[in-house]
């Protein structure tokens, strides 16, 4: 045999070693790398891998709002945004058979979503946002996978509904995903709301299929977990009825504005809290912060005669005068230059020696700034304090402002006398509710709120502020000055009522001095008036009608609610029927 080439073994044995060598060493490369993944980098690893198997687009629920009846007022949805990618479908058919197919299930003009996405130097296109689950699941994404329609995405998400629509829309608010913003007690709520039980992460493999475990929550996988649900003290019924009324009232008298505030004086309870105009939250975005804004919290008033009320009971508390006192009311009086008259002066120039009846019955002004001047202005400064004059009641819902009390060093006798009948101060509706509340409740003031169930009880204060014995002086006085009164404000067929109306001068927004011809006229009443056991408090901004008085718009829309409340709440009567 004839050989072709010849081997070299020196020559062999170098290649040899050196292949053996590089094979070694990059065996010994891959060894350290795998025990350098495995052992060192093992933890990080398969944190990411983990990451890397959940997907970003689970759902979680926020905890649904319910009344005190267990009726639904808040709650999430799923819903769908779409979006497309113009770099995954071709130019001129793409966009005409994505368009074709997209246009009628999204009620879009077919030419319109064509146009929006041939538009190719976008990365991505948002085609429609908040479409409907039903709609995505069972309309578009079979044709969409039918027609092997490529570059579309759709993106599941929650959505917060209100179901009732415009019902408690102030006490509830809104709440915005995106922009982090809410009001009502979707904003103080949101501890409650936002707290999601505790359960395993779910994984997905590479297509998007759930990883099932020994330990995979199977409720989770079939439904999102929701946050805690949040109980409201709001009973719906009264609510309706409070909000019904209350715009009736204000379209026919034309009013800017209005408020009815009713509550269980025992313990806090706001049973309903309704304000017009209203608004639906599910439309929130539509609407002007001012009729978003919850103005019964966050504006102030002056609120005239209804303040009469805590005038009467601090000067009783304090000692100034008895129930017994006799008054000198001349009709008028100056005090430091300035005069004040009663509101029926031209009527009634000169009432003579009255009583504190025929002061709440007649609401003088005159025989308000005389007890208001027996005080001291130390004592009268500091009962206001106990009621919570000039201060935030610490009710749970957002915006709420403290109202304005004068600094007791800036008081002299016109500012002091004027504070008797409820001017040269200025209060919220919320907080004189909280403020009468406490004469309803045997001298224990109590914070107002909205939510019945929070994890902090000690937020609702309880304070003593007026013996129970004048409490039982003051309600016996209003009672009967209702049971006198020429009007219809505050006279129940079943019940007997205590409650004082108001009329207010609207000061002028720019300047000193009050607006021409505009007024606040207000009512605030318990009853029963033997076991009060419900509150409603009322103001009508600017009602715009023919003697507009509390007595005569406050006072009827009073009347229509209470007589609902308390057939809603199952009131005894305490009247001779």
């Amino acid at each position: 045999m004839k050989v072709f080439f010849k081997i070299n073994p020196k020559k062999y044995n170098f290649w040899s070693i050196f292949i053996q060598s590089t094979l070694f060493v990059f065996a010994g490369i891959i060894v350290l790398k795998l025990g350098f993944l495995q052992v060192i980098q093992a933890g990080e690893l398969k944190q990411k891998a983990s990451l890397n198997r959940r997907s970003d687009r689970d759902l979680a629920f926020r905890g649904e709002i319910f009344d005190r009846n267990g009726i639904r007022l808040a709650g999430d949805t799923t819903v769908y945004d779409i979006y497309a990618h113009p770099r995954y479908y071709t130019e001129g058919k793409g966009p005409k058979l994505i368009a074709k197919t997209l246009a009628k299930p999204l009620g879009q003009a077919e030419w319109v979503l064509k146009d929006k996405l041939s538009k190719y130097e976008y990365s991505t296109i948002s085609i429609a946002k908040n479409v409907n689950l039903k709609t995505v699941e069972q309309k578009i994404k079979p044709e969409v996978s039918e027609k092997k329609i490529r570059g579309l995405d759709f993106v599941k998400k929650s959505k917060r509904i209100y179901p009732q629509e415009n019902l408690a829309s102030h006490i509830l608010g809104y709440i915005n995903f995106e922009a982090n913003l809410a009001a009502g007690v979707e904003r103080t709520g949101e501890k409650n709301l936002s707290n999601l039980p505790k359960s395993n992460v779910i994984e997905y493999d590479g297509r998007g299929n759930i990883i099932y475990e020994f330990n995979t929550d199977p409720i989770k996988v079939t439904e999102p977990p929701k946050g805690s649900k949040l109980v409201l003290t709001i009973d719906s019924a009264i609510q309706h009825v409070a909000e019904t009324e209350l715009a009736k009232i204000a379209k026919k008298t034309k009013a800017d504005r209005g408020t009815v505030i009713v509550m269980n004086p025992k313990n806090g309870e706001i049973l309903g809290f309704a304000l017009y105009p209203t608004y639906d939250p599910n439309k929130y975005s539509i609407f002007s912060p001012s009729v978003i804004k919850n103005w019964a919290l966050s504006d102030v008033y002056p609120p005239g005669s209804t303040f009469k009320v805590l005038t009467v009971a601090s000067a009783l508390e304090t000692g100034a005068i008895t129930k017994n006192i006799k008054i000198d009311d001349t009709g008028k009086i100056e005090v430091q230059g300035w005069e004040i008259q009663n509101h029926d002066y031209y009527k009634n120039p000169d009432p003579g020696i009255i009583g504190l009846e025929y002061l709440f019955r007649h609401s003088s002004n005159v025989g308000s700034l005389k007890i208001a001047l027996k005080m001291s202005p130390y004592d009268h400064y500091r009962m206001l304090n106990l009621f919570g004059i000039g201060m935030k009641t610490g009710i749970d819902l957002p915006g709420e402002s403290a109202g304005i009390l004068p600094d007791i060093e800036r008081w002299d006798q016109i500012t002091q006398g004027s504070i008797g009948y409820g001017y040269s101060i200025a209060t919220t509706p919320i907080q004189m509710a909280a403020a009468v509340a406490a004469i309803a409740n045997n001298g224990i003031w109590t914070t107002p709120h909205v939510m019945k169930n929070f994890e902090d009880p000690e937020r609702i204060k309880k304070i003593k502020i007026l013996s129970g014995k004048n409490c039982e002086i003051i309600t016996e006085l209003l009672a009967k000055s209702i049971d006198k009164s020429d009007s219809e404000a505050g006279q129940l067929r079943k019940y007997r009522v205590a409650g004082k109306t108001g009329t207010s001068k609207k000061p002028n927004p720019h300047g000193p001095g009050y607006l021409a011809d505009e007024v606040y006229t207000s009512f605030i009443g318990y009853f029963p008036a033997n076991d009060p056991q419900a509150l409603i408090m009322i103001v009508i901004d600017n009602p715009k009608t023919r003697n507009a008085w509390g007595s005569t718009v406050a006072g009827p829309l009073f009347n229509s609610v209470a007589t609902e409340v308390g057939r809603v709440l199952n009131l005894k009567s305490d009247q001779d029927l």
